[in-house]
């Protein structure tokens, strides 16, 4: 195993660690089950590292990013520890995550450069944001409210829009941290080529 596979594994090491304390020590009972599913989407990213072409630190935030949404374990979607819902912080970080780590796949994996490679990233993950509110639906319409993961009567009423709408935000806040970084990148030779004329 290279250095670069070393690191993957030891974040997906830490990864499950964090993740299955968290599900042990939960407050809320649903969570305790919680492991055996992200556990196994964790290293199966890993698994799939290479065709996802992805750096260690974008399996680093994506592991931040389950971490924050199973930290949900300890009561935080219901009573948010911020100012503000914590369901809004969780659909904004994930869409920056997962921004990153989809515009790293199609820039590898496909022909796409400037802004057909930021148009597509942006349709691409708005997509998902949308397929994802639609499983939150359908689960209310076959499991019913108590076991589904649309909750109208105690959660906000406008919760699938606010969802949107953050994915929305982060989805924006990453492509802009891109740009800015190309950007960076570009100007680099120039300005080394100033300072040494």
């Amino acid at each position: 195993m290279d250095g670069k596979s070393t690191r993957f594994a030891v974040i997906g090491v830490i990864g499950s660690i964090g993740l299955i304390a968290m599900a042990v020590l939960a407050r809320m009972p649903t969570y305790h089950a919680a492991p055996f599913f992200l556990v196994p989407v964790l290293w199966a990213i890993f698994a799939l590292r290479h065709l996802l072409k992805i750096e260690p630190w974008h399996y680093a935030l994506i592991v931040s990013a389950m971490w924050l949404h199973m930290s949900g374990a300890f009561g935080f979607y219901q009573q948010s520890p911020l100012p503000f819902s914590f369901d809004i912080l969780v659909h904004y970080y994930f869409a920056i995550v997962l921004t990153l780590a989809l515009h790293r796949l199609l820039s590898a994996n496909f022909p796409l450069r400037g802004w057909k490679l930021v148009a597509v990233t942006f349709f691409v993950m708005m997509g998902l944001a949308a397929m994802h509110e639609i499983m939150e639906y359908m689960s209310y319409l076959i499991l019913g409210e108590e076991k589904g993961m649309l909750k109208p009567k105690i959660m906000y009423f406008f919760d699938t829009q606010r969802d949107l709408t953050n994915n929305l935000l982060g989805t924006l806040t990453a492509l802009g941290l891109l740009a800015l970084t190309k950007r960076r990148h570009q100007m680099e030779p120039s300005t080394s080529s100033v300072a040494s004329a």
